[in-house]
């Protein structure tokens, strides 16, 4: 009687679930999803046809095409995007994960499979950086519009020199150049692209954090926590398929 017992437990829980995921995915495809991105190459960025571009942006539309969601892009400064996750304007950003300044409006899923590193890069010649808080005693040059999270806040406020702030990473490596600055505090895709475009560029990045990118939900919303399973699981699925080997091909 008991291992029935379990046994049917197990199967109305199961059906529980499946009707919770099933709703789930019913509210979430009510309505169009306002998704927001940084202006982050070449993650995310705008091409030269005024569209969304970049791996996050075609991995989140893989995504949403597995789960039959329909998602707006809308490209933000980081300031709006946390104010938009705030208030609900925004449903999901594919940004950083525990972010201490979203903390209390959002949900997040795990990982999509991507880490950034942020990074301090240097000339040749510049020591490597072994001790983060050392940098304080350093020129450091950062990228308007970029956030550096909340480790590097003590630096930043104790730095001797006050870190000067570069539009681009082009702009900031050409200061490293004219020995203005000692290190460029930025991440490592974007870094990675400005030097494929400057060759010539002897520089070292030493990595100072690392973490995963995950789907931030606004907590503001109705259907957030049905977002979530949504984004999680149509993610699983992806994950799954591109890990399978592809068969070899019949010969002939």
């Amino acid at each position: 009687m008991d291992a029935f017992a379990t046994v049917w437990r197990r199967i109305v829980i199961g059906m529980v679930l499946s009707f919770v995921i099933s709703c789930s995915y019913a509210d979430v495809h009510a309505r169009p999803l306002r998704a927001a991105f940084l202006h982050f190459p070449p993650m995310a960025y705008v091409d030269e046809n005024g569209e969304p571009a970049g791996k996050v942006i075609e991995l989140t539309n893989r995504i949403a095409a597995e789960s039959g969601l329909e998602i707006t892009w809308v490209s933000y400064p980081i300031r709006r995007i946390y104010k938009g996750l705030e208030n609900g304007e925004i449903d999901i950003w594919p940004g950083s994960q525990r972010v201490p300044a979203l903390r209390d409006f959002t949900l997040e899923t795990p990982s999509i499979g991507i880490n950034i590193n942020l990074c301090a890069l240097s000339l040749e010649g510049t020591p490597a950086v072994t001790d983060p808080q050392a940098l304080s005693n350093s020129q450091l040059v950062l990228i308007r519009g970029y956030t550096y999270r909340a480790q590097l806040d003590s630096i930043f406020a104790n730095a001797k020199r006050r870190p000067i702030v570069a539009a681009d990473h082009r702009a900031a490596i050409l200061l490293l150049e004219k020995g203005r600055g000692d290190y460029l505090i930025s991440y490592d895709h974007p870094i990675e692209l400005a030097l494929q475009e400057q060759p010539h560029i002897n520089a070292t990045c030493d990595v100072l954090d690392s973490w995963p990118l995950v789907y931030v939900v606004s907590s503001r919303i109705p259907d957030a926590a049905q977002l979530i399973i949504a984004l999680t699981e149509s993610y699983r699925r992806l994950a799954e398929a591109d890990s399978k080997p592809t068969a070899f091909a019949r010969a002939r």
